[in-house]
């Protein structure tokens, strides 16, 4: 797939350490033209604007979701023949509706998926992960905040609904969850 006619958004949402990067790193390489936006770079830049809330969370942030639903309905009616890819993990369901309600008026095309991993999986996953070799304690606050949002990932899945994409991850390779979210997003925009 490499255009379509309706612009196509894929929300890749899970727990953190489920895989979403990879993930996307692969359909990017599978599908061509792709936009890659990650919102978790407007909560960077906010929290050097705005105040951040008393939970620390820049989803938190009205504003935060506003710009992230206005950027994604942007990037749908600017770019329509590229297959718009947002990795972000956002497990409150009032805060996911909210930004989805502010992207279907530029497109109804939001193909959801969550990418589902064992607790255990999971934990093993962000225990061996390094996401900041050169800053061993920045390191260790991160893989222990990570630890920390398993409970609640593992929540947010028990109630998506039947217009999410689940998609195991535990003995699945990358691409074929890309395979995957590619023949599912062909299926939607009438291109299977």
């Amino acid at each position: 797939m490499t255009r379509t006619e309706k612009p196509l958004l894929v929300w890749i949402n899970g727990p953190f350490g489920a895989g979403k990067s990879t993930v996307t790193d692969e359909l990017s390489r599978a599908a061509g033209e792709v936009i890659v936006f990650d919102p978790e770079e407007v909560g960077f830049h906010l929290r050097t604007w705005v105040p951040l809330p008393a939970s620390g969370d820049f989803q938190d942030l009205a504003c935060w979701r506003d710009v992230v639903g206005q950027t994604c309905a942007a990037f749908a009616r600017h770019y329509p023949s590229r297959l718009l890819l947002v990795p972000m993990t956002v497990v409150n369901d009032d805060y996911r509706q909210e930004i989805f309600d502010i992207i279907r008026k530029s497109t109804d095309q939001v193909l959801h998926v969550w990418l589902s991993v064992t607790r255990q999986t999971l934990a093993d996953r962000i225990t061996h992960q390094v996401i900041w070799p050169d800053d061993p304690e920045r390191d260790a606050e991160v893989r222990a905040w990570r630890l920390a949002q398993i409970d609640g990932a593992m929540t947010a899945e028990s109630r998506l609904g039947a217009d999410t994409v689940v998609l195991p991850t535990d003995d699945t390779r990358p691409r074929q969850l890309a395979e995957r979210i590619l023949a599912e997003a062909a299926r939607r925009t009438g291109k299977a």
